[in-house]
This record gives structure tokens, sequence and C-alpha cells, in this order.
């Protein structure tokens, strides 16, 4: 339990979830499409993304919430200004976090499924290794 939640903990870390030896990224939103190292895939199916995505939306409602609730406590500010900066921190949270949250995704399915062979990346016939 411990050893997978350490694990899932590496998503932070943006490198490849089996061999953690080089950054899944291409620039800040792009990812590779596979490790250069061990050709693990990081997203095997079409539909892999949205995973990611249901991420990033769960840290831009927690950060908006965790602002409102800030603002609301410490603050005498009226409740439409609150509206709008914690309307502002999800957004900003979208924008700053969603490799991270894509990470933790590739993560999840390498925890979930990542020993099966389609992640792995198939070389050609007559390809010498």
């Amino acid at each position: 339990m411990f050893r997978a939640i350490f694990k899932m903990l590496g998503g932070f870390t943006l490198r490849c979830p089996n061999c953690r030896g080089e950054s899944m990224l291409r620039n800040y939103y792009v990812f590779k499409p596979n490790c250069s190292k061990c050709t693990f895939k990081y997203l095997v199916d079409e539909g892999d993304f949205w995973g990611g995505v249901v991420y990033s939306y769960t840290f831009a409602g927690v950060s908006g919430l965790f602002v409102a609730f800030l603002l609301d406590t410490f603050s005498p500010l009226g409740w439409r200004t609150i509206l709008y900066a914690s309307a502002g921190a999800a957004i900003a949270s979208i924008l700053l976090f969603f490799p991270f949250a894509k990470s933790l995704w590739v993560y999840t399915l390498f925890l979930t499924r990542g020993q099966y062979e389609e992640y792995r990346v198939k070389k050609p016939p007559g390809d010498p290794e």
C-alpha cells in the first residue's frame, strides 16, 4: 500500500514510470509518446489522456475551494470578490499543474496495467537490438 503511494508520488518528477530515466515532456504541455530508453508507451489508448484532465480539474476544484475558504475566513472581502479570486485560482491551477496531473495519470496507468505487452513499443522485424 505505502509502496504504491510512494510510486504515485513519483509522478511529480515528470520522469518515465518504468525506468525513471528521462523526462516525459517535450515542452511544458506536450508529452512524448514513449520513453526512448526503455520504449515504454505513456498513453496506449486514445482516451487515456482524460484521466489527466480529471486529475487536473480535481486539483483546480480543491485549490479554488481552498482560496475561497482562506479569503472568507481571514479577509473582509465581499462574496463577489471571493468568487472571482477562487475562480482565478482554479484556472491558474489548471494551467500550472496540468503536466503533473497528466504525469500522475501515467503513473496510475503504469501501476494498474503497465506490465502488459501493449505498453512496449514494437520493434520492426529484422531490427537489431
